[in-house]
């Protein structure tokens, strides 16, 4: 059995809100006293106040979550600057949440030994990871990009490279940092996980929607997220090749497609800022100098068929009948590039799916396979549906 609660409050006054979260989670547990947690917020939160409370209720709940771009759920739809709390309930798996704290320094060695020590406390092997990191965080007063690549190479080094790892990054648009929860504390440059062991089931399907276009060129210069040069020329040139001189703060939605080993699979880096003198571009995620790379266009409709799409894929990897939760990491670009069209991203799931369980959040990065079977990446511009339940 896997039962689960979502609750959502639109309340601004972060007292309110969490007290009509609590009750919401009463009215659908009852008397389950619920082992594990995921909560997503916004940064204006009393996020001390939010997490007493729900340690308060469920005394030793495992509970993992971090900041948003914006919340989603079967509740509310999609939404600003309100409070998602999701519990869960089994009598089948076992669940362990762990944080890894200043990851800005050794983000590798930090997850590693992250994961590691939560392992050992539970008394079967995982079978899945759902991991919230940090994004960016503040040092010395400068916003700072944290390399989630490493991230990822420090959970594998425990967890293993083939091992089913999920998430998305914190966000904050307000270009401060981000936060992550951890039981009863919210913590900044670090990384929330929960572990989850037993009968578990799952599928996932991972779209963007974004296609390449152009010729496919290598990076030539770059160092962690700030790309310098793209064959012969600088990396800005490189796109005003593409998009021109005029407007060009379109850049931001224009991401570069990154292409695996096979030289057919790839994932996305969203640009963030450029620099005219320099000629550089700064980007969401960090890119390896070598990579081969594409740059890619997008439309409305594309973004919302690729919701579809990876939406029918986790249907139909699903190796059970009855999936009990789906969860969705959004990327925030996607949410900006939508604009009113950005309720439809949800939309799809709950017209297919009207009695299914949906939470998620838009984030600065997400995180999962590049493609059905492919290794674990960091993405930019993608939506990924994962699957979860025990029937």
């Amino acid at each position: 059995m896997l039962k689960v609660a979502i609750a959502h409050s639109l309340d601004l006054d972060s007292k309110e809100a969490i007290e009509d979260v609590l009750s919401q989670c009463s009215e659908q547990l009852g008397d389950l006293k619920p082992q594990a947690a995921l909560l997503f917020t916004h940064n204006d939160s009393d996020f001390q106040l939010i997490l007493d409370r729900i340690n308060e209720t469920y005394p030793g709940i495992e509970l993992i979550g971090g900041t948003t771009a914006g919340e989603i759920s079967s509740v509310h739809g999609v939404v600003d600057d309100s409070i998602v709390l999701t519990l869960f309930y089994s009598d089948e798996l076992n669940f362990k949440a762990g944080i890894a704290e200043k990851i800005s320094e050794d983000p590798l060695m930090k997850l590693k030994n992250a994961a590691e020590a939560i392992k050992s406390d539970l008394n079967k092997n995982p079978n899945i990871c759902i991991v919230i990191p940090s994004n960016s965080t503040l040092i010395d007063g400068t916003f700072t990009i944290i390399n989630t690549e490493d991230v990822l190479r420090g959970l594998k080094s425990s967890l293993g490279e083939t091992f089913s790892i999920f998430g998305g990054c914190a966000a904050n648009l307000k270009y401060t940092g981000d936060h992550q929860f951890y039981n009863n504390n919210a913590y900044v440059d670090s990384a929330a996980l929960l572990l989850i062991s037993g009968p578990l089931k799952f599928s996932y399907g991972i779209e963007s929607g974004w296609t390449p276009i152009g010729k496919r060129t290598k990076i030539t210069h770059a160092e962690k997220n700030i790309v310098f040069k793209i064959g012969d020329q600088s990396a800005l040139n490189f796109y005003k090749h593409y998009l021109g001189e005029s407007d060009f703060m379109g850049v931001t939605e224009y991401g570069l497609a990154i292409f695996d080993k096979d030289e057919e699979s790839f994932y996305l880096r969203g640009a963030l800022t450029f620099d005219e003198e320099q000629g550089y571009i700064s980007f969401g995620s960090s890119i390896p100098e070598g990579a081969i790379v594409q740059l890619t266009h997008t439309t409305r409709d594309n973004i919302i068929d690729a919701v579809k799409k990876s939406v029918n894929s986790a249907v139909i990897e699903y190796p059970g009948s009855n999936p009990s939760i789906a969860l969705c990491f959004s990327c925030a670009a996607r949410k900006w590039v939508l604009g009113t069209r950005v309720e439809e991203e949800y939309q799809v799931l709950q017209r297919d799916f009207p009695d299914l369980p949906v939470v998620g959040f838009y984030s600065g990065g997400e995180i999962g396979p590049i493609g059905i079977g492919k290794p674990i990446g960091v993405h930019n511009y993608t939506f990924v549906c994962l699957l979860m339940g025990v029937d």
